[in-house]
C-alpha cells in the first residue's frame, strides 16, 4: 500500500487506529479528524520553532554588537603579517640575538648574512614592530614575543 509515491509505515499506522480506538474515535471519518488536528498541532509548532529561529539570529546580532572581538581580530591580522617578513632566518639570527638583551647595529653585523641583509631584516621587523629602537640599542619590540611564537615557533 502507497501514498504519494511512499510506503506507508503499517506499524504507524496500527499503532495510530489502535490509540484511537481507545479513544473512543472508530470510524474513518474520526480517525482523520484526529490526524488533521495533530497535523495542525505540529505545524503550530514548527512555526513556532521557525519564529523563534529568527528571534535567536536576531540575539546573536545583540551579543556580536557589544561583544567587539577585543584584540583578537587585530591579533590575527598582525599574525598574518609577520608571514609576510621576509628572509625569516637572517630574522631569527636577530630575534635571537636581541633576546637576552638589547643590541647595537655593529654586534647584529656577521659574516653570514651581508650588511644589506640584515639591515632590510631590521626594517621590517622595526615596521612590525618585532623589535624597538631606543637610542643605538635594538631590543624587543611589543610584538616580539608573537613573532617567536607564531612565526619562528619558539616559545
Amino acid at each position: 500500500m502507497s501514498m504519494r509515491g511512499k510506503k506507508v509505515d503499517t506499524q504507524f499506522l496500527t499503532d495510530f487506529i489502535g490509540h484511537c480506538v481507545s479513544h473512543e474515535l472508530v470510524t474513518p471519518e474520526e480517525m482523520v479528524g484526529a490526524a488533521q488536528t495533530e497535523i495542525d498541532s505540529i505545524d503550530a509548532q514548527i512555526r513556532e520553532v521557525e519564529r523563534l529561529k529568527v528571534r535567536r539570529g536576531k540575539l546573536l546580532d545583540v551579543i556580536a554588537t557589544f561583544q567587539k572581538p577585543t584584540k583578537n581580530t587585530k591579533q590575527e591580522a598582525r599574525i598574518l603579517s609577520f608571514f609576510q617578513i621576509q628572509n625569516p632566518h637572517i630574522c631569527k639570527y636577530i630575534c635571537n640575538s636581541i633576546k637576552s638583551k638589547p643590541q647595537n647595529r655593529d654586534c647584529l653585523n656577521n659574516s653570514q648574512y651581508s650588511p644589506h641583509d640584515i639591515n632590510f631584516c631590521i626594517k621590517q621587523l622595526l615596521e612590525q614592530r618585532v623589535i624597538a629602537k631606543v637610542g643605538e640599542s635594538f631590543l624587543r619590540g611589543e610584538m616580539f614575543d608573537e613573532y617567536m611564537k607564531f612565526v619562528l615557533q619558539e616559545d
